[in-house]
């Protein structure tokens, strides 16, 4: 796939801000590029919500789950057992959703590129599975990004 100068500019402009921690940079620019194709940019977005959103679930399942407990929830106590429950099944479902929105997002580059897109990180394997973790956390400061231009400044 040929990179268009837009998606450099932006792939770069990914790096200064996450002050150089993307883990996956080629990558990251061929899906950035994919997002200047009409009607991609809006699953893109989507992408990278979702991202953000399983990248803050698993910060919270590294974490003591107890401190997440809620004492109390409709009028009923919540354990840390059943939280972490809720937090790995809410995990799970959006672990698929990503994965789903991802295959269909990566129809658009050859077959080639496709296969090995699916190979890295879409495999059932432990690997792949790593390798769709760093991409989310890369994914995850895309949407920081693209979050603080949205961020109307702060009026002195």
């Amino acid at each position: 796939m040929n990179i268009s100068r837009k998606a450099k500019q932006k792939a770069l402009e990914l790096k200064e801000f996450s002050g150089s921690k993307i883990k996956n940079p080629d990558d990251m620019l061929t899906l950035i590029e994919i997002s200047l194709i009409p009607d991609k940019e809006m699953m893109f977005e989507d992408i990278q919500f979702t991202a953000k959103y399983l990248n803050g679930l698993g910060k919270a399942l590294k974490t003591n789950i107890s401190n997440l407990a809620n004492p109390k929830q409709n009028g009923k106590s919540v354990s840390a057992e059943d939280a972490r429950k809720k937090i790995m099944d809410e995990f799970k479902i959006n672990m698929k959703k990503l994965s789903d929105m991802f295959s269909e997002y990566i129809k658009e580059i050859d077959e080639a590129q496709q296969a090995a897109f699916k190979e890295k990180y879409l495999s059932l394997n432990g690997q792949a599975l790593q390798n769709l973790t760093t991409l989310i956390y890369d994914l995850s400061w895309l949407k920081m990004l693209n979050n603080s231009k949205k961020t109307p400044p702060a009026k002195s």
